[in-house]
């Protein structure tokens, strides 16, 4: 239930019941293209890299909005759209840097390994600016070196002010992570606090633990 309710808010599952806000408006009938070009973006359980595309290449394609695919970008060239550019390969090896892959800029994705591919879709959904970011288990199948470079990085952009939705079995990071936890079962909403209040519940502790 919890990564059907993360395809539900991002636009990748139709609602039976209810309704999506973001930012005040009802965006329930905008597709995943539509959510993502107003800030709502989400990262998936299984990497999806551009495989044929390097690393940096990756990066370069996701920016919105961007100048040199417009008809103006084309009729007037780099005179238009030189600056934004250039400022989104700042962004790129920025990014690059944060998440220890500056040697890896100009490697073809496909290449990388479960680990590298699992950031450059981190990255790719960062480079889009995004208002609030969904991450369905984004620590599954990491090793300690690499789920600890990725929540240290979620941690930093918290205190940019960036609002993350994060789904994840790894309590440990949730804890660390997350104001409100709300846990799920079955589809159905158990209960939602701090995790040392939700951890207290019965209910979870049967659904979670003791099973």
């Amino acid at each position: 239930g919890k990564s059907t309710l993360i395809d539900a808010v991002s636009g990748f599952q139709s609602l039976d019941a209810g309704k999506v806000e973001f930012n005040g408006v009802e965006i329930s009938n905008w597709g995943p293209e539509r959510r993502a070009r107003a800030g709502l973006v989400r990262t998936f359980q299984l990497s999806r890299e551009f495989t044929s595309l390097t690393t940096i290449e990756n990066l370069l394609v996701s920016p919105l909005h961007q100048r040199a695919e417009s008809t103006a970008g084309v009729l007037l060239g780099p005179r238009y759209w030189g600056m934004e550019e250039e400022q989104n390969r700042d962004r790129a090896w920025s990014l690059l840097d944060l998440f220890e892959m500056r040697d890896k800029a100009n490697e073809l994705a496909g290449n990388l390994s479960g680990g590298q591919k699992r950031m450059i879709e981190f990255m790719r959904a960062l480079m889009t600016a995004p208002g609030m970011l969904l991450l369905d288990e984004p620590i599954a199948g990491l090793s300690k070196g690499w789920s600890g470079l990725l929540e240290e990085a979620v941690r930093e952009l918290r205190r940019g002010g960036l609002s993350v939705i994060l789904v994840e079995h790894e309590l440990g990071v949730v804890e660390r992570l997350s104001d409100t936890v709300i846990v799920m079962a079955a589809g159905k909403v158990l209960t939602e606090g701090s995790m040392a209040e939700v951890r207290k519940r019965e209910d979870v502790q049967a659904a979670y633990v003791i099973g």
